[in-house]
């Protein structure tokens, strides 16, 4: 509680309160009579280099979709757990959002999956499924609640979801850890679904074993950091369903090759390690002509995705293809989609100690 945020010193964890202020910016997206969510708000085009107080861009608000609907289901039904300690109304607020998103997306059919509106051409983060993201929000609200409804729609959706990747399109895995991790579950949901979430984690365990240093990642593609973060939570979350001195070890190696021990020799956390980023693709530090601390970067693109690494890394080999240049958006940029695993990987390897 002593983070130097506002918030520091009201007794409150500031982690809860960090988290606690961007809920309560998700909950606006909410709209109030259906229940839907809408996907994003964003300008037309990308910001110019400023500060976030000096992009002045008209905001548009775009259409709901079932993606961010479910996402936004499980979200708040974790968080009517999580707050109930320290806040019973704003956690039973969480849970009444929860519930109408659950009611939204669970009746209603979108095809194809979200597209950005008109002119906009910031990031669309296209999803044609939402069946997993379902999954993910029936599976939260039965831990929190225990509620049958949501076992029963566990069971409705739980063969045809994804159970791949950990991130931002791929949620199958999340379901699967809230589910593993309730109280009175089904016997046969239970097995099949620890069947789906082993299978995976134990993949890319082998993977993991087979790499020269330790990493679990197939591909070096736009965000090979959030991967290799993603693998060491992964792991961390099957440590939790059945505990396996291999999971900790290969979870904590994950941020080891994070922290440097991979072929490029770069902690890729800004103001960390001996060599680190000095030039993220992130505004704020372009801006002030100073690099922030604590960022997680994206880390090696094989695919050589912007200008700048096509110039500088021809026949170079995939994981060595990081550039520490804030023209390198592919290699440099700094997302919360990555910090985010990031985070909970430092924490539960320090405290799986």
């Amino acid at each position: 509680d002593d983070m130097g945020i506002p918030e520091s010193g009201n007794g409150v964890s500031d982690v809860l309160d960090e988290v606690r202020y961007e809920l309560e910016w998700l909950m606006k997206m909410q709209d109030s009579a259906s229940g839907g969510v809408y996907h994003k708000v964003t300008c037309e085009v990308f910001p110019e280099t400023v500060m976030p107080q000096d992009e002045t861009d008209e905001l548009i608000v775009s259409p709901i979709s079932n993606c961010a609907t479910g996402d936004f289901a499980a979200v708040m039904a974790m968080a009517g757990r999580v707050y109930a300690e320290t806040d019973k109304d704003f956690a039973a607020n969480c849970l009444e959002a929860a519930k109408k998103a659950y009611a939204y997306v669970s009746t209603t059919e979108q095809k194809g999956g979200f597209k950005n509106p008109g002119d906009v051409v910031t990031g669309e983060y296209p999803d044609s499924s939402y069946v997993d993201e379902l999954l993910w929000a029936a599976a939260e609200l039965y831990k929190t609640t225990q509620d049958a409804v949501y076992q029963d729609g566990v069971k409705s959706v739980m063969e045809s979801a994804r159970y791949e990747e950990l991130g931002w399109a791929n949620v199958g895995l999340y379901a699967a850890y809230a589910y593993l991790t309730a109280e009175n579950k089904d016997a046969a949901t239970e097995e099949f679904i620890k069947t789906k979430f082993f299978a995976a984690t134990d993949d890319y365990l082998e993977k993991a074993k087979a790499n020269g240093y330790r990493n679990a990642c197939k591909d070096y593609v736009w965000g090979s950091n959030m991967i290799v973060a993603n693998h060491g939570m992964m792991f961390l979350m099957a440590n939790d369903i059945s505990p396996n001195e291999e999971y900790v070890s290969y979870a904590a190696d994950q941020l080891h090759y994070l922290m440097g021990v991979n072929s490029t020799g770069y902690c890729f956390i800004t103001g960390a390690g001996t060599i680190s980023p000095q030039n993220p693709h992130h505004r704020p530090s372009q801006v002030l002509g100073t690099c922030m601390p604590g960022m997680l970067v994206g880390g090696p693109d094989g695919d050589l995705e912007d200008p700048y690494t096509k110039a500088v890394f021809l026949n170079t080999k995939k994981p060595q293809c990081y550039a520490d240049n804030s023209q390198s958006f592919s290699c440099n940029e700094v997302t919360i989609y990555w910090n985010s695993p990031l985070a909970y990987l430092m924490a539960a390897v320090e405290n799986s100690k």
